[in-house]
């Protein structure tokens, strides 16, 4: 995992794209601190020389020049920290109390720098921010405050927020990194998984950690797919071997039928009686190609987008009319316990497919004389169908197994059909999101379906 690697993902870019967002916003708000705080300190130092200019200005006009000397001189000598420097001078400029400063012509503000030589000590500042004023008779006073400790202020502002600004790199760089390097652990898990699967191993599946971050979701959808993907292949594997298995002995008798017209038939109604039992076998394994085609456009799902409410009691009911004929001709029944308006979501077709498919294996599978039972009722999750038969029924082992393709029980081999009735059952109600279940009807067997309830309730 190198480092030009984990500059180019995505994560790492948008860490530091919102890094230099938060760093501007960071410098936008210091520039606003600093502003603001050198703003108000200058009229925190305006107010208090007002406040001391006025007071001096007022002691001068009730208690005369000798009381203003004698005070600036007092406040001079006392030099408190951060004290207020004082100069009381003539209109001759010449010194009566305080120190000497640079005095404007003009009253009013001014910022004044001192020189070495009007500098106490060393260590004195070098920059007043003072007020000037014109007393009577010309005397003119300045009252000045040191100024650089204001730049003091905004210099370790400025550092502050310097360094703030270089910790918020440094830790998003540090966190782009990071972020960068577990984003590409997990892509690169997806991409050997994906590499296993190319090689063949439909096995293989993306490593889900405990986090249940974003990638882990991803994860988990990746290896749904492969989930669904090896049960398509082992579908197909199924369905292919099937095919072969089941397949041979209809065209091995086509064959044989073939073989025997085309050497054995001696006359004309010979052999059309020969081509039509051909054409006849030709036509069941058409059928079961057919089925096996639908089984596979159903298993698609593409059938689920053109779902609308069917009233299952009215189909039900109007299936179960057509094959009471049927049922009468072999001597058996067909018991009806039918809810009225029972709505689900389906396709109406696909629904009549399993409702006959159903029917039809019950009636073929039983034998004269026996009831089939066809039922209907809403339940608390859903919508519950069966058609059960009070016939020979199936096995439990064997139970599972009646809804896969081709599958047929020993006794029903010899009968009609391609093994394909139930399979395309499961196909429909899986489309449906409906359970799927064989039961022992004691006796005979009885096939559940239970549909999930309507979105709109």
């Amino acid at each position: 995992m190198t480092l030009p690697r984990l500059l180019r993902t995505t994560n790492f870019r948008f860490a530091l794209f919102y890094a230099l967002v938060f760093m501007g916003s960071v410098g936008i708000l210091g520039a606003m601190v600093y502003l603001t705080v050198r703003t108000a300190l200058e009229e925190q130092l305006a107010q208090r020389i007002d406040a001391e200019i006025e007071t001096l200005a007022r002691d001068y006009r009730t208690q005369g020049l000798q009381h203003l000397i004698e005070t600036v001189t007092a406040r001079t000598s006392a030099r408190e920290r951060d004290a207020l420097e004082y100069s009381v001078v003539t209109s001759d400029n010449a010194v009566l109390a305080g120190r000497a400063l640079p005095m404007p012509a003009a009253d009013g503000w001014a910022t004044i720098t001192l020189s070495e030589k009007a500098k106490t000590s060393e260590e004195e500042t070098a920059s007043l921010y003072a007020r000037t004023v014109t007393l009577e008779d010309g005397v003119r006073l300045s009252v000045a405050n040191d100024i650089d400790w204001i730049d003091d202020v905004q210099e370790a502002i400025l550092s502050t927020f310097a360094w703030a600004l270089l910790a918020t790199l440094i830790l998003a760089l540090a966190s782009g990194l990071w972020l960068s390097a577990r984003f590409l652990r997990g892509m690169d898990a997806m991409t050997r998984t994906a590499a296993s699967i190319v090689a063949g191993n439909l096995k293989s599946r993306v490593p889900i950690s405990p986090r249940n971050d974003d990638l882990d979701q991803l994860g988990r959808a990746f290896n749904s797919m492969l989930d669904r993907l090896d049960v398509l292949m082992d579908s197909l594997k199924q369905v292919s071997n099937d095919i072969a298995h089941d397949l041979r002995t209809p065209l091995s008798r086509l064959k044989q039928n073939l073989d025997e017209t085309a050497r054995g038939a001696a006359t004309k109604d010979e052999m059309r009686t020969g081509i039509l039992n051909a054409t006849l076998q030709v036509d069941e394994i058409l059928a079961t190609f057919s089925a096996l085609l639908r089984i596979a456009q159903i298993e698609a799902g593409t059938r689920r987008a053109g779902f609308a409410p069917v009233d299952l009691s009215e189909l039900t009911m109007l299936l179960v009319s057509d094959y009471m004929a049927v049922a009468e001709d072999r001597g058996q029944a067909i018991r009806t316990v039918v809810e009225t308006s029972v709505w689900i979501e389906g396709d109406r077709d696909l629904l009549t497919q399993l409702i006959v498919n159903l029917l039809e294996n019950a009636l073929r599978h039983t034998p004269d004389g026996s009831e089939v039972t066809v039922a209907l009722q809403k339940a608390p999750d859903g919508v519950k169908l069966w058609v059960a038969d009070n016939g020979g029924g199936v096995p439990e082992t064997e139970r599972e197994r009646i809804f896969r393709r081709f599958y047929r029980l020993e006794q029903s081999r010899t009968s009609p059909g391609s093994g394909l009735g139930l399979s395309l059952v499961a196909a429909i109600a899986e489309l449906h999101g409906a359970y799927l279940a064989a039961l022992d009807n004691r006796p005979g067997l009885r096939v559940e379906i239970r549909f999930p309830s309507r979105a709109d309730g």
